[in-house]
């Protein structure tokens, strides 16, 4: 346990990561596993709160909940480092939170980056044994085509493993892109201006196990926005309510599934149908293809992500016999980071 405590995310509140804590009966704990940079501020390094809002009613509901920093690389920034590593890291926080809390299993909510880093702890790591259910947030599933990816890729082995059709993907995905056992939520939003398309969130897999989530409403929610938007903490607390995905015909403001401890919860609006302007809908099935004559489309298939090919970024297959090209290679090293460093003060500041 004093090993996962030191991949504790800093308390940012009192919801979070208290060691002494105790889920309801019949419940899991929740762990949180942030995404790319982590919700670090590259100014002063302090923690930015973006899980507050997701863990109070999740503690509230009975649930003890949990975060942690991993990945830490270049220039000490968390979420970019080899996802593989950061899984590792997963796994060791997870085994501590089941001997803390005297749990058999927890649910994990994985943001970004996140849900790409719990999934290969459930495929390649053993994680299924420790992992009841995983809610994926704005995940890209199959990879996405964004400029901030393609230039942090020059920096960041993380977001490299991001691309599309890159190894780490093609690993990844290759089989199929569930676990046997392990349910899972997955939740993409149209307005995501990170993974591009936005279907990349999405999962392909039968419904028994799998449902995948669009938001849609009147006011669109950007990929920064996900972990505190109140449909998106909805869909959170309805899937950890469940004992499978999900339910596809959730809506916010609908009541939690009951269970076992302290009955069903209000979703957050508490009112019995989805607030007006802002509702949420799955996707019209599981097979990762679209359905004809629905307005929500679900992912491409399981082979690594649309876009064929792996992504090229300028500087990478520069020859090394060249002093030119070094300098040019370093200079885009630089530029590449200098980039992303501003690109994440930006959304930081948006949040």
């Amino acid at each position: 346990m004093a090993a996962a405590k030191k991949l504790e995310l800093p308390n940012l509140t009192e919801h979070i990561n208290d060691w002494s804590c105790r889920s309801d009966k019949g419940k899991d704990p929740v762990v949180l596993v942030h995404g790319t940079f982590g919700f670090t501020s590259h100014a002063d390094q302090k923690p930015i709160d973006r899980w507050g809002r997701m863990a109070e009613p999740l503690k509230k509901d009975g649930h003890c909940v949990y975060a942690l920093r991993y990945g830490v690389g270049f220039l000490d920034t968390p979420g970019t480092g080899k996802m593989a590593d950061s899984a590792r890291e997963l796994q060791t926080f997870v085994d501590g939170v089941k001997q803390s809390a005297g749990a058999s299993k927890v649910k994990l909510v994985g943001y970004s980056q996140g849900g790409l880093v719990s999934r290969y702890y459930l495929k390649n790591l053993g994680g299924a044994a420790s992992v009841s259910s995983l809610v994926g947030l704005g995940t890209p599933n199959q990879g996405t085509e964004g400029l901030e990816a393609k230039v942090g890729s020059v920096v960041y082995p993380a977001v490299r493993e991001m691309l599309p059709n890159s190894d780490f993907l093609k690993q990844l995905n290759n089989g199929g892109d569930l676990v046997s056992g392990v349910s899972y939520t997955m939740v993409a939003t149209p307005a995501d201006d990170i993974v591009l398309p936005y279907t990349s969130a999405h999962l392909s897999g039968p419904k028994e196990q799998l449902t995948n989530v669009t938001l849609s409403g009147g006011k669109p929610v950007n990929h920064d926005q996900l972990p505190n938007d109140p449909d998106t903490i909805a869909w959170v607390r309805a899937a950890v309510s469940a004992t499978g995905p999900a339910d596809p015909s959730f809506r916010p403001g609908d009541s939690l599934p009951a269970q076992p401890g302290n009955g069903s919860s209000p979703a957050p609006g508490n009112s019995s149908s989805p607030a007006p302007g802002n509702s949420s809908s799955p996707a019209p099935d599981n097979s990762g293809k679209p359905n004809p004559g629905e307005g929500n489309s679900t992912a491409p298939g399981t082979g690594g992500g649309s876009g064929g090919g792996d992504q090229n970024v300028p500087g990478m297959d520069v020859p090394m016999a060249s002093p030119t090209a070094l300098i040019g290679a370093t200079s885009v090293f630089l530029a590449g980071g200098a980039l992303v460093y501003l690109g994440n003060r930006r959304r930081q500041a948006r949040s």
